[in-house]
């Protein structure tokens, strides 16, 4: 005859409960480890993608910034940097409507009176970009008015400055008639909107009107 004695002793109420929940709570954590485990595997997809990303940019600065020695050493080149000047220069005659010897007579013809008349045109261009261009012209006149009208009209012109008078003289045309010749200069910029100059206050003197 066997006897068997169970000396544990019997499970609680808690102890029950507790079994109970085991298998919910083990199947829980599990879900929960494959949803950290997706969004850690997602983080790190996002990741490797910004990495490539940060790459290929590192690898364009770094080939911009070859381009960029490339062109410093032909700039200092003097032949570039001639061909820079030079087109910097065409650059500002293309800004400034293309200056024209033409158009700069028809532009003092048209400030000069009735009394005057050009006698000489010489044009200067500027040495570097940004000068303005050197004008020199003779006047000639039937009395000083006419020229004095003239010469404030060109001060007054928005495309003239730095008007000055280089010399002065007489020149006898016929027996009854002399003229006076004034050689002067100014500072010529193409370009200029013209239409706020002022004209002469000057009230016209009788004399100014053409002797036949």
């Amino acid at each position: 005859m066997r006897i068997g004695l169970n000396l544990s002793p019997p499970p609680s109420a808690r102890d029950r409960i507790a079994l109970a929940w085991a298998i919910p709570a083990t199947l829980a954590g599990l879900a929960l480890l494959v949803v950290l485990s997706r969004a850690t595997l997602k983080e790190y997809r996002e990741y490797r993608g910004i990495n490539t990303q940060l790459n290929e940019v590192q690898v364009r600065v770094a080939d911009l910034q070859y381009q960029e020695q490339a062109i410093r050493r032909k700039l200092d080149d003097p032949a570039y940097r001639d061909l820079l000047h030079r087109a910097g220069f065409v650059n500002d005659l293309i800004e400034r409507r293309e200056f024209s010897l033409s158009t700069i007579t028809a532009r003092l013809a048209g400030l000069l009176p009735e009394d005057a008349h050009l006698t000489g045109l010489a044009v200067t261009s500027p040495k570097k970009p940004g000068d303005t261009y050197n004008v020199r012209m003779g006047i000639a006149a039937r009395n000083e008015d006419a020229i004095e009208t003239f010469l404030n009209d060109l001060e007054d012109a928005p495309d003239f400055k730095d008007v000055a008078i280089i010399n002065q003289g007489f020149q006898e045309e016929n027996s009854q008639q002399d003229l006076v010749n004034v050689m002067c200069s100014a500072h010529y910029l193409p370009g200029v909107n013209i239409n706020a100059e002022k004209p002469s206050e000057e009230e016209p003197a009788p004399n100014r009107k053409s002797h036949h």
